[in-house]
């Protein structure tokens, strides 16, 4: 009798905790099922068309995936500031540039390093300082790109930023307010390909793309998915030394933020190694052209089948 009791006993409570088990599974199931999600979680990007039209794919991203209620903060007007604002935790993720944080974030000094050993550094050493991450990369590189106008590039067959050294003496070139200074600029960009041009005009990023218009300088350092070079029919040159780092833009996330809700990092990868440098360069046309940026995210989601309304 006393063994068919505690057989019974035992039995009773194999299957308790067999319940116990079951119902703790369901529970952290639910838990990670990211329509289940409460909370709020702010999306910022300095006031500028690329990373404004990422941070509303990202808000419409999580609208669509998540039950987190998420808003957008776009009015930072440079990327220091959007990261003490992270820092200070008035946001939770932001959109920025691999070659941006290294160096102005992180104080890289060094040499210029691969696109991938870019991202490892920055992703490392955010992880390490801050105890933010990096999403992997949209896919595009935003980086200083040398472009003439059709008419130089045919008449001189300009194709890489080499062919400059022939005719550099006797030209002008712009490029933004610290291209004559920056260390990874035109002071190295000159040194690297041996190509000293006749004036280097450094002027508000805007005012470059009126002055190669109306012809006061032969050739600029753009930026390459800047819609301006396709609305002006300016020409890249491939920067065949590949002296310009990588800008490879990527969405930054407090790491906190991935301990409490999991599936947002899967979410916001949905858009990694999608975008190239021709299809940002073309959303950033509607952009500039007047276009709400919600609805260019949007429309760019749909038609990628990403999202469904």
């Amino acid at each position: 009798m006393l063994n068919i009791k505690y057989t019974k006993i035992v039995s009773l409570v194999v299957i308790a905790l067999c319940a116990i088990t079951l119902f703790a599974g369901f529970a952290v199931a639910a838990e990670d099922n990211p329509m289940n999600y409460k909370g709020k979680l702010k999306v910022g990007a300095q006031t500028v068309n690329e990373p404004i039209t990422l941070a509303w794919m990202a808000k419409l991203l999580l609208d669509e995936y998540t039950g987190l209620k998420t808003e957008t903060s776009t009015e930072f007007a440079a990327s220091s500031v959007l990261h003490q604002a992270m820092v200070g935790k008035e946001l939770d993720i932001y959109v920025t540039w691999t070659g941006t944080q290294l160096t102005g974030i992180l104080r890289y000094e060094g040499p210029n390093l691969s696109k991938e050993e870019t991202f490892r550094r920055v992703k490392e050493g955010f992880e390490e300082n801050f105890k933010f991450t990096w999403i992997d990369p949209f896919g595009f590189n935003n980086t200083y790109v040398m472009a003439v106008r059709r008419e130089t590039a045919e008449k001189f067959g300009l194709k890489k930023a080499s062919d400059l050294k022939a005719h550099a003496k006797d030209w002008k070139i712009g490029g933004d307010e610290n291209f004559d200074t920056r260390p990874d600029a035109y002071p190295g960009w000159s040194e690297a390909y041996g190509i000293e041009f006749k004036e280097v005009l450094p002027m508000q990023y805007s005012m470059m793309y009126m002055a190669i218009d109306k012809k006061e300088v032969d050739v600029i350092a753009a930026y390459s998915t800047d819609s301006r070079i396709k609305k002006l029919d300016l020409v890249m040159l491939e920067d065949d030394l590949e002296y310009f780092p990588a800008y490879s833009a990527a969405y930054v996330v407090r790491m906190e933020v991935l301990d409490k809700y999991p599936q947002v990092k899967e979410i916001l990868s949905m858009l990694s190694g999608k975008i190239d440098e021709e299809t940002m360069s073309s959303l950033n046309y509607r952009f500039d052209e007047g276009e709400d940026p919600e609805d260019i995210a949007r429309g760019y989601l749909l038609s990628e089948g990403l999202i469904k309304k």
